[in-house]
């Protein structure tokens, strides 16, 4: 009896032996298949920078985008740093955003956002293109479609900015029969309308309020050729 237990015994542990042997080859197995893919990807000569393509731009070159991007040739894709790249593109004037997209095995896509004019400026012999943040982004001998503003100072960033907000606050159909913007301060915005229309806006704050408020005050019609919505509870029209 002692003899067949001490058989039994021995098989269960040659059993358990060969259990611990197949789990550590299979962990051996997995770890090598591991290093290979990290070796693959982030070493290899294989999956590396071999062309940077652009999209999104119209305003700014792609050679300029290349060229700001410095995406080191021949660099694996894995260990590209993203962020530094994006944000030496973004130094350029005319790009608001930038994404870089990795398309393996070889390709870097950046994919550039640019700048939007929401108005423009008199740039001395141009016209300044001023974007929703005040920003401006590039100059053009010819006046472009948006409404020209007169500023008190137009190297005010804090007054571009401000202007900024509250043009683009105004309601679509407004903003489509805007002419021109003026601006003493960031406190004193006033727009004038195609037929002569005055619309006193006062700062930037509070500009969805004012636009409700100056949507249904046209709306109503009337005579009246002047609105002041600068304190958009108390709205007054002559």
């Amino acid at each position: 009896m002692s003899a067949e237990l001490d058989q039994a015994l021995r098989v269960r542990q040659r059993a358990r032996a060969r259990r611990r042997t197949r789990r550590f080859a299979a962990v051996a197995v997995g770890l090598l298949v591991v290093a290979a893919l990290a070796w693959l990807v982030g070493f290899s000569p294989v999956l590396v920078v071999r062309d940077v393509e652009v999209t999104g731009t119209v305003l700014t070159p792609v050679d300029d985008v290349r060229a700001a991007a410095a995406v080191p040739a021949g660099a694996p894709l894995a260990r590209l740093d993203g962020a530094a790249i994006t944000g030496r593109v973004e130094q350029l004037a005319t790009v608001a955003d930038a994404r870089l997209v990795r398309s393996w095995p070889s390709t870097v896509r950046i994919e550039v956002t640019e700048r939007s004019a929401v108005y423009q400026i008199d740039a001395g012999g141009g016209y300044g293109q001023v974007d929703s943040s005040g920003v401006v982004f590039t100059t053009s001998p010819e006046r472009s479609a948006v409404p020209v503003a007169a500023l008190a100072d137009a190297g005010d960033q804090g007054l571009r900015a401000a202007v900024a907000a509250a043009t683009s606050a105004l309601p679509q159909d407004v903003r489509e029969r805007l002419g021109s913007v003026s601006a003493g301060s960031v406190d004193s915005i006033s727009f004038l309308l195609d037929g002569g229309t005055t619309i006193f806006w006062g700062g930037a704050e509070q500009s969805a309020e004012k636009a409700s408020v100056i949507e249904v005050l046209l709306a109503r019609g009337g005579d009246y050729t002047t609105y002041d919505v600068s304190a958009p509870s108390r709205p007054a029209a002559s």
